[in-house]
């Protein structure tokens, strides 16, 4: 007889665990209050047929969009093509200065040189440690299932801690390398997502930059 369960919430992650519950032989019921798919899967329409993405304004993580398609024999490519758009963004800043933040790592680094001297370097040195995290952090930390504590007393894990800089915060990172409180805010403003102030922020979270 089939397991019987129960999803709360058709976002992204409910999707996830309803699609692989349902591969592992579960009876599942996905459960959603709004009509349509709901968290940051959301679609607003308006009366003029004009279509916004309630949730995501950037595709973070691709792998992870892949992995879960390989996980179904499919590819991401078989339900959406993606477009790089350059400039990625602009950042308007008070004094009404425009940043249109380059695509390619290259130009943002060119960029960066506008600014201040010597910051394309520090980017590499930046991008390469939050590399790191982002490798280490996702195989780690993030794919473990957290039933246990005991799950990350691993030595190898262990000795990563203090590479992995849980215990300095994103800002004093940032602070180190950079001088431009332009390219300060820009390399901070990631972890805004998480809700939280660069200062309390842990630096292992310069891996959302890498991302």
């Amino acid at each position: 007889m089939k397991k019987k369960v129960i999803v709360i919430g058709s976002g992204f992650a409910g999707l996830s665990a309803a699609c692989h519950l349902a591969k592992a032989g579960c009876q599942v019921t996905l459960l959603e209050k709004n009509e349509t798919l709901g968290g940051r899967a959301r679609q607003f329409t308006t009366d003029e047929g004009l279509v916004y993405d309630m949730g995501p304004s950037w595709y973070w993580m691709p792998d992870v969009f892949d992995q879960f398609f390989e996980s179904f024999n499919k590819k991401t490519s078989d339900y959406y093509n993606l477009i790089r758009l350059d400039p990625s963004y602009q950042v308007i800043f008070q004094e009404n200065k425009i940043l249109k933040v380059p695509a390619g790592r290259v130009a943002l680094k060119e960029e960066f040189e506008k600014i201040e001297s010597g910051s394309g370097k520090n980017l590499d040195v930046f991008l390469k440690s939050a590399q790191y995290k982002y490798q280490v952090g996702m195989n780690e930390f993030v794919h473990k299932p957290s039933n246990s504590i005991f799950e990350f007393a691993d030595l190898r894990v262990l000795k990563s801690l203090f590479k992995l800089k849980m215990f300095s915060s994103i800002s004093k990172e940032i602070n180190q390398l950079f001088k431009s409180p332009i390219i300060k805010q820009i390399l901070e403003f990631p972890v805004l997502f998480l809700g939280a102030k660069p200062e309390n922020t842990p630096a292992l979270y310069s891996l959302m930059n890498y991302a």
